[in-house]
Order: C-alpha cells, then sequence, then structure tokens
C-alpha cells in the first residue's frame, strides 16, 4: 500500500473518531433520557439506561423495570435485626389513654407490645415519674392520625389480646418507625419482658442505649 493510501485511510479514520455528536432536541427528564424529535426515538444519556436508545419512554420504563406511576414503597426506618412487618390493619387514634394504651376510632383499646411506660391511672398507684411525659409524646404522634396495626407471631395471647381485652400490637407510624420501639429509644418507657414477642431483645437493647444516653426518664 503506498503512503499516500496510507495517510488518506488514517486522515478518513480520524474524521470518523472525531466526528462531532449532532445535537438531539428535547431536554432530559429524570430518568436522563429524552425524546429525539428529529431522528425518533427515545434516547438515553445519564443514569441506569445511559447509552441506550428506545423506541418508547415506556420501553424504557419496562427495561427498567419500574414505573412512574408505580414507584417502590419506602423502606420502614427500623433498627438491624428488626424482622419485616406486614401491617395486619389500617386504623386511626381516636385518643391517648397513656403512654401504652391507645383507643382506636372504633372504640378498641390497643396496648403497646413490648413497651411499658409509667402509670398514669393506676387505681392503687399514684402517678409515677414521668407518666405525664409519656403520655404527651404518645399524644403527639398519633392521637387524631392515621396508624397501621401489625401483630406479633410469637405472642402467645389468644387473639392477641391481654386479660383486659386490649389489643396486643405495634403500632407503624406513617415514617415507617415503631411507636414502641420509639417510645423506649426516647426514654419515655422501658421494654416489656413478661411474657415473649419478637421484638424483645430489640427493645432490651433500646432500653439500654436510652439509660447510657441519659434520655426521657434516664436522666
Amino acid at each position: 500500500m503506498g503512503s499516500k493510501l496510507r495517510i488518506l485511510l488514517a486522515s478518513l479514520a480520524f474524521a470518523l473518531v472525531s466526528k462531532p455528536v449532532q445535537a438531539h432536541g428535547g431536554g432530559r427528564d429524570k430518568l436522563g433520557c429524552h425524546h429525539d424529535r428529529k431522528a425518533g426515538g427515545y434516547h438515553c444519556h445519564k443514569g441506569p439506561l445511559d447509552g441506550r436508545l428506545f423506541k418508547s419512554k415506556e420501553d424504557a420504563l419496562e427495561a427498567l423495570g419500574t414505573s412512574q406511576e408505580s414507584p417502590p414503597p419506602p423502606k420502614q426506618k427500623i433498627l438491624p435485626g428488626y424482622y419485616t412487618m406486614e401491617t395486619d390493619e389500617k386504623t386511626k387514634v381516636r385518643r391517648v389513654v397513656d403512654g401504652d394504651t391507645l383507643v382506636l376510632e372504633d372504640g378498641r383499646k390497643v396496648r403497646l407490645i413490648g413497651v411499658d411506660t409509667p402509670e398514669l391511672h393506676h387505681p392503687k398507684k399514684p402517678v409515677q415519674y414521668y407518666a405525664k411525659e409519656a403520655k404527651d409524646f404518645v399524644e403527639a404522634l398519633v392521637e387524631g392520625k392515621a396508624v397501621n396495626l401489625a401483630l406479633d407471631p410469637d405472642n402467645t395471647y389468644v387473639k392477641h389480646k391481654d386479660k383486659y381485652g386490649r389489643l396486643l400490637a405495634y403500632v407503624l407510624l406513617p415514617d415507617g418507625d415503631i411507636l414502641n420501639a420509639k417510645i423506649i429509644r426516647e426514654g419515655y418507657g422501658f421494654a416489656y419482658t413478661r411474657f415473649p414477642y419478637k421484638l424483645m431483645d430489640n427493645f432490651r437493647a433500646l432500653e439500654k442505649e436510652a439509660r447510657e444516653n441519659k434520655r426521657g426518664l434516664w436522666k
């Protein structure tokens, strides 16, 4: 091959590599893609679909395995070691009796499983230290608000009710936290250990943490 031909081929190759990419019409959406109004199709330049070309946005969403209309639910904000809780019932709290007892909109009483707060209305005991603070704390979180209830598979009580007929349950807050755990973690109650429940070890660890950090009633 002559030297002139080699130079010509090299120049052609350089021109092909260095040719600027023509700008597409349309700005990128939150997926990092856009509809090409000139050439057609749906082009992706950023994000998980970077560099891919689709016939339509629907094809891109299918490839991504998601849908803008049905985003994945947020993860629960719970501590490592908690099992995944399934919501058994969605309801609303009418009022708070004390730090560990609620009344639902249908009149049922819920005893928060795994937590014991200072006595506020005991017939044989005076109002205990931090009882009012515990009630106020819980009121601010759930009174008049919608919550989810979750039952404990390790609870041995018949129909998940205590001897007073109160439903033993976890209360899941809108942000994914568990009210029972939050009360203990912030120092408004103790881990209850007189009967088995799934999160006993977790709640005991939360009580220890609150005590060591002098939160709430541990001050």
